[in-house]
C-alpha cells in the first residue's frame, strides 16, 4: 500500500509519492538502508530513530525523509518549522527531491523567482524529469524554444512521457515523427498522447486506430499495471462509438474485432510511467 503524506505549504496543501530505486545486488544493509526499509514498510517510529542521527551527520536522504515525517507528524510529533528547516538542509546538500519540494513551497508562498528557478535547475542537472519539465514549460512561456526543447529531451530521457507529447505537438511538423513521439508517450501511460492519436486517425479515416486510441485515451487504467478490460469496453461504448457509428453492422463488428487486437497488442508492451510525487516510498 502506498504511504502518502500531505505537507502544508503556507496555505497550499499537496500530497505525493517519492519513488526510490534499489539495487538488486546483495550487500550488507547500511543504517540508511535499515531506515528506508522501515519507512517503506510503515514502521515510521523506527525510521525516524534511524534517520535522526544520520540527518544530524549530514546525510541528505535521511534529512529529506525525516523532514517528511516531521512536517506531517508521521512516527514523530509534528514540527513543521523544524521539518522545513530539515528539508532545506537536504536541498542545500543537493538532494533533488528536496530541491523540487522546496521550489514548490516557494512557488506556493510566491517566493523569489530566481531561487525557484535555481532549485529546479539544480534538480534537473541531477536527472530529475519533474524539474526538467518545469524548466521546459518556463522556457516556452518566455519564448525560449531552443532551451525548452533541450529540457523536454532531458525529461523524456529521464522517463517522463509528457515530454514526448509536448515534443510531438510543439516541435514536430513531420506526421511520421509526430506519430512516433505520440505513440511512445501513449505506451508509457500518457493519455493526452492517445487522444491526439485518436484525432489524427479520425482525420485519416483509419477507423481501427481511431477507435483504439480513443479507447486508450478514455479508459486507460492510469498508472496501474492491471488492465481493466471492462473499463476499456465501457470507454469505447461511451466515448468512441461515434467513430464507427456510420458503418454497417457487419463492418462495424469486424472493425471492433480489429480494435480488440489493437488494444491487446498495445497493452502487451504497455509500460506505465510512475509520476514523481514527494514524501512517499512505494513498498517492494
Amino acid at each position: 500500500m502506498k504511504r502518502t503524506f500531505t505537507a502544508t505549504l503556507g496555505k497550499t496543501a499537496f500530497a505525493g509519492v517519492l519513488l526510490l530505486t534499489f539495487s538488486g545486488v546483495a550487500i550488507a544493509a547500511s543504517p540508511l538502508d535499515d531506515g528506508v526499509n522501515a519507512y517503506r514498510n510503515g514502521d515510521f517510529k523506527k525510521s525516524a530513530s534511524v534517520f535522526t542521527p544520520l540527518a544530524r551527520n549530514g546525510n541528505a536522504t535521511a534529512q529529506y525523509l525525516l523532514s517528511c515525517q516531521m512536517i506531517n507528524g508521521i512516527g514523530i510529533p509534528a514540527d513543521q518549522d523544524s521539518g522545513w528547516e530539515m528539508l532545506d538542509h537536504a536541498a542545500q546538500a543537493g538532494h533533488p527531491d528536496a530541491e523540487i519540494l522546496q521550489a514548490r513551497r516557494l512557488e506556493a508562498l510566491q517566493g523569489s523567482r530566481h531561487d525557484i528557478h535555481t532549485l529546479y535547475e539544480n534538480a534537473a542537472n541531477k536527472g530529475s524529469a519533474q524539474a526538467s519539465m518545469w524548466l521546459a514549460l518556463d522556457n516556452l512561456q518566455n519564448d525560449r524554444k531552443e532551451d525548452a526543447r533541450q529540457h523536454l529531451d532531458n525529461a523524456w530521457a529521464a522517463g517522463d512521457p509528457r515530454a514526448a507529447t509536448m515534443i510531438a505537438t510543439r516541435f514536430t511538423t513531420d506526421p511520421v515523427e509526430r506519430e512516433k513521439w505520440l505513440t511512445q508517450a501513449a505506451e508509457h501511460g500518457e493519455l493526452h498522447a492517445a487522444a491526439y492519436l485518436a484525432q489524427d486517425y479520425e482525420k485519416s479515416d483509419d477507423r481501427v486506430k481511431a477507435v483504439g486510441w480513443c479507447a486508450v485515451a478514455s479508459g486507460l487504467p492510469g498508472h496501474n499495471a492491471n488492465i481493466d478490460w471492462k473499463k476499456i469496453g465501457t470507454a469505447i461504448t461511451k466515448n468512441c462509438a461515434h467513430l464507427d457509428a456510420d458503418m454497417k453492422p457487419e463492418a462495424r463488428a469486424t472493425n471492433r474485432e480489429k480494435v480488440d487486437t489493437f488494444l491487446h497488442d498495445f497493452f502487451a508492451s504497455y509500460q506505465p510511467w510512475q509520476p514523481w510525487r514527494p514524501c512517499v516510498v512505494k513498498p517492494q
